[in-house]
């Protein structure tokens, strides 16, 4: 607590998750600091609306990360893939060229094949040989359309899947750094927002935490054939790789779809995108309150300006003292180093305000 003017005001709300739960935005506005007692004030009143409507799991932030096990009776799953040309490092080269969706509670289907440009004659080479090379004669038998035309589509039979409070979730193996951010690039191209209620669950991540395999392979094809002992039928088609998620997750949920984990809105970046931050960094993230990338470069930059104005903190100290406040006590030091290097170097030429897939112009 720092004391200004003779008033007590806290540096940054949530510090401590256990005895404040509520959303630093709501209670420090546009930056200004507020009051002591006011932010008491206000947190006996959530609580009490919180235990008057018997909120089984507060939800302090609801247009971050979410735990997809609190929402079981509302979630509606959908297992999705996007085929696109460009290489996934470097997501600004990625174009859909295919998308598929499959509904676990209907059974049913969406499919489109997606021009990704009606300028192009002759596409890039994959960044891997075992990617075929898309073919404009391709497109023109499939019948291939623009895609705002196809996500106006998708939208359409997503919303037909749905009941009122249903809480769409779209699965896809390494969704974080692949299929999420394209679709948001994608969606941007042509000035289309997608819905803020979608949610998204990576399955590798689910995969990597609940089975072993002994060559460290992952991939949706080396899962597949760890557990079926065959490759994927058609791999690298959208509609064959859902199928080959859906028979991986089944077998690993044994039919019952029971899904533990995080669950990040459209728009939101997976903590677990910064490199060296593993499933217990995102862990020890969200129990203080820090659900998105977002979130975590809001709470650094909130430290720095702080520490500068009240100590004189240089920046990278700031940084390093807030990370290891946050973590030091779960996770090892070399791990939050790495973190800090990760962060620090993603901040020499990126402000911490944007994320990772707004910055890619």
């Amino acid at each position: 607590m720092v004391k200004i003017n003779g008033a007590h005001v806290t540096k940054y709300l949530p510090t401590n998750p256990k005895l404040f739960d509520i959303p630093t935005k709501l209670i420090n506005g546009c930056g200004r600091m507020v009051d002591y007692t006011l932010k008491i004030f206000i947190h006996y009143v959530l609580t009490f609306v919180s235990h008057s409507f018997s909120i089984k799991h507060p939800i302090t932030k609801i247009h971050d990360m979410q735990r997809i096990e609190h929402f079981t009776n509302r979630t509606r799953l959908f297992l999705f893939d996007l085929e696109f040309i460009g290489d996934v490092k470097n997501l600004n080269t990625c174009k859909i060229w295919e998308i598929a969706i499959f509904s676990i509670s209907s059974n049913e289907w969406f499919v489109s094949v997606i021009d990704p440009d009606p300028k192009m004659d002759t596409f890039p080479e994959p960044p891997i040989p075992e990617i075929p090379r898309l073919q404009r004669t391709f497109l023109q038998e499939e019948n291939a359309i623009l895609w705002d035309e196809a996500f106006q589509k998708m939208s359409t039979w997503v919303s037909t899947q749905l009941n009122t409070g249903d809480i769409p979730v779209f699965i896809s193996h390494n969704t974080f750094r692949a299929d999420k951010p394209i679709m948001e690039l994608e969606c941007k191209r042509y000035n289309i927002r997608i819905p803020l209620n979608w949610y998204f669950f990576d399955s590798l991540h689910f995969s990597r935490a609940v089975i072993r395999n002994s060559a460290g392979n992952y991939s949706l094809s080396g899962l597949h054939t760890q557990l079926f002992d065959k490759p994927i039928e058609n791999v690298h088609r959208a509609k064959y790789d859902v199928i080959a998620c859906n028979n991986i997750m089944s077998k690993l949920t044994k039919n019952t779809w029971n899904l533990t984990g995080p669950m990040y809105p459209a728009y939101m970046t997976s903590l677990r995108s910064i490199r060296w931050v593993g499933r217990k960094a995102e862990e020890l993230f969200y129990n203080a309150n820090i659900r998105s990338v977002e979130d975590l470069y809001v709470h650094l930059q909130t430290n720095i300006q702080l520490n500068y104005i009240q100590m004189g903190t240089d920046e990278e100290t700031s940084i390093y003292n807030a990370l290891v406040a946050l973590l030091q006590h779960d996770l090892p030091t070399d791990n939050i180093t790495n973190i800090v290097r990760v962060i620090m170097d993603k901040r020499r030429t990126k402000p911490f305000s944007y994320t990772f897939m707004i910055t890619n112009d």
